[in-house]
């Protein structure tokens, strides 16, 4: 029984889903499923009134099994996805068939049908017109039934039951209008549950948006507050580059966009006289590794570039600089540009200049003293040891007296060029000290 159960259930599924497609709307499918449910208990309960009534002794019921091939026809169109088709051939093909049925055996209560596929027709067709073409369809078949009736006589048919069959076949069609009417009313309450539930899942969304919402503003007060104390730092560093650094920024070929204050005051130049001047102007070629075209080519490969250059004023005076040269690749719709930052070095390298000077300075007083102060002080210490140890005879005194004056001779003429060398190095300092000043 179990067995018989699950393969009438199994079968029942299977009918429901014939035709049916994931692509199509809820809707359709609704419908779909609805007009599949006429179609199997069509079947069934046409099957069970033939087999009933002719048992009954009412042979004139087999014509009910011309049904069956229209309710067939209308799976199979259903299948190849022909939906308007089928819906088209169930409602009119069934009111011509049922129409022909009434009129070959009146008085049975076929008619009825025709009203009730009228009725069925709200859950088969989709625009209102064809509701209404449909029922107004019904009611003409069955007023062409009641024409029939009226003007042609009727005869009896003794083996038909005619009270039970006329009421077995109002229950049919009360049967089938209320059972599309429980499938519109399933819809409808499918409906309300779909929406229902849209409904919480829009007041979710909802929800989370607003938390979303509350936690993107706090981000963006938290960003805003992040940036406005990025900007102050820039802003600080900027400061600091414009008061301690020589700025300029070039384009990609060194031609000058921008200058900072202190790079015009070094070099004397005012700022509309460098706008759209190239870098070069400033630059002196004393080797090829500070050259402008080699510092170019590094940066073009997309290197920094540092270095030690001197550069020339309007005066046509130089100075020394400490220069870096960074290329910076903006966004694609933006051209690339050249940040030059210079700190001068101009007293560093002066003061390198008086350090090899005096290295020099030593060296020759070095070289003084080991050949003009050494040997007369060797030759006065030499023969002063002598009389100290008695070795020199009294006639070699006179000699020896000779000797010690001109080595002190020697020796006091070497401490005067010695002492006018330290002080003319001494002046010379203190020249480019003063020069180094202004």
């Amino acid at each position: 029984m179990a067995n018989i159960k699950s393969q009438l259930l199994n079968l029942w599924q299977t009918a429901l889903r014939i035709g049916f497609n994931p692509a199509m709307d809820y809707t359709q499918q609704m419908k779909l499923f609805a007009l599949n449910a006429f179609l199997f208990m069509g079947i069934i309960l046409t099957l069970f009134f033939v087999i009933v009534f002719t048992m009954l002794g009412s042979y004139s019921a087999l014509q009910g099994l011309a049904i069956l091939p229209i309710l067939s026809l209308v799976f199979y169109l259903n299948s190849k996805a022909q939906y308007t088709l089928a819906r088209i051939v169930v409602i009119y093909g069934l009111l011509f068939l049922i129409l022909m049925l009434a009129i070959a055996d009146r008085r049975t209560g076929t008619e009825y049908i025709l009203i009730a596929i009228g009725c069925c027709s709200v859950s088969v067709f989709d625009r209102p017109f064809s509701v209404l073409f449909a029922f107004l369809s019904a009611f003409g078949c069955y007023s062409v039934y009641i024409w029939f009736d009226a003007t042609h006589s009727f005869v009896a048919d003794p083996s038909v039951p005619y009270i039970f069959v006329q009421n077995a076949l109002m229950f049919l069609s009360g049967f089938a209008v209320m059972a599309q009417s429980f499938a519109l009313r399933s819809l409808i309450d499918t409906y309300s549950k779909s929406l229902s539930l849209a409904n919480e899942e829009v007041k979710s969304v909802n929800e989370k948006l607003k938390t979303s919402n509350e936690e993107l503003l706090t981000f963006s007060e938290q960003l805003d507050v992040r940036v406005k104390q990025q900007s102050a730092e820039l802003q600080a560093y900027l400061d600091a580059i414009n008061i301690n650094l020589l700025s300029a920024t070039t384009d990609w070929t060194g031609h000058i966009i921008r200058v900072n204050d202190p790079l015009t005051e070094a070099t004397s130049f005012s700022s509309q006289e460098l706008i759209n001047r190239n870098f070069q102007l400033f630059t002196i070629e004393d080797h090829h590794e500070t050259s402008f075209e080699h510092i170019l080519h590094i940066v073009h490969t997309g290197q920094s570039w540092r270095g030690e250059v001197k550069i020339k004023t309007k005066a046509e005076s130089f100075l020394w600089v400490d220069m870096v040269v960074i290329p910076v690749k903006a966004q694609p719709e933006v051209q690339p540009y050249l940040l030059l930052l210079a700190l001068s070095i101009s007293e560093r390298k002066q003061l390198e200049e008086q350090n090899l000077k005096a290295i020099s300075a030593l060296e020759s007083v070095a070289f003084r003293t080991s050949h003009e102060v050494r040997g007369p002080l060797a030759r006065i210490i030499g023969l002063t040891d002598l009389l100290n140890k008695d070795a020199i005879e009294f006639a070699e005194i006179n000699y020896v007296s000779q000797q010690l004056i001109a080595s002190c001779k020697q020796l006091d003429l070497a401490t005067r060029d010695l002492t006018i060398f330290v002080n003319e190095y001494q002046g010379n300092t203190a020249s480019n000290d003063s020069d180094t000043k202004k």
